[in-house]
């Protein structure tokens, strides 16, 4: 196994190299635009054909705060809309989670690409 450390949104990595790319947290922090999309490029770059993709946010219920920092908010649509077209939904799943600050609603989607 290899660790690698960086900023999702601009660390170098090898394309087609992952064949799994799971987000338990990270991208419902991403406010913007411009870095929710730079964000789906990563991952379409890096990702195997016929890899999976599983990106847990917050649901639409859910805190619009976590750890002190604002979250975007998705239903199961809404973050497969904002994935595109080169992602085929596969499953999508509600599960119970409290943030430190006790908020709660988590909403997870798997999807292949």
């Amino acid at each position: 196994m290899e660790w690698l450390v960086g900023n999702v949104l601009t660390v170098d990595l090898p394309p087609a190299s992952f064949d799994l790319w799971h987000d338990r947290a990270v991208f419902h922090f991403f406010m913007s635009p411009e870095d929710r999309h730079r964000y789906i490029a990563q991952v379409s770059r890096v990702l195997r054909p016929g890899g999976l993709v599983v990106i847990v946010t917050f649901a639409e219920n859910g805190p619009v705060r976590c750890s002190g920092l604002e979250t975007m908010r998705y239903s199961a649509s809404e973050l497969l809309a904002e994935l595109g077209a080169d992602f085929r939904f596969l499953e999508s799943r509600r599960d119970g989670h409290v943030t430190p600050g006790g908020g709660a609603g988590l909403h997870g989607v798997r999807v292949f690409v």
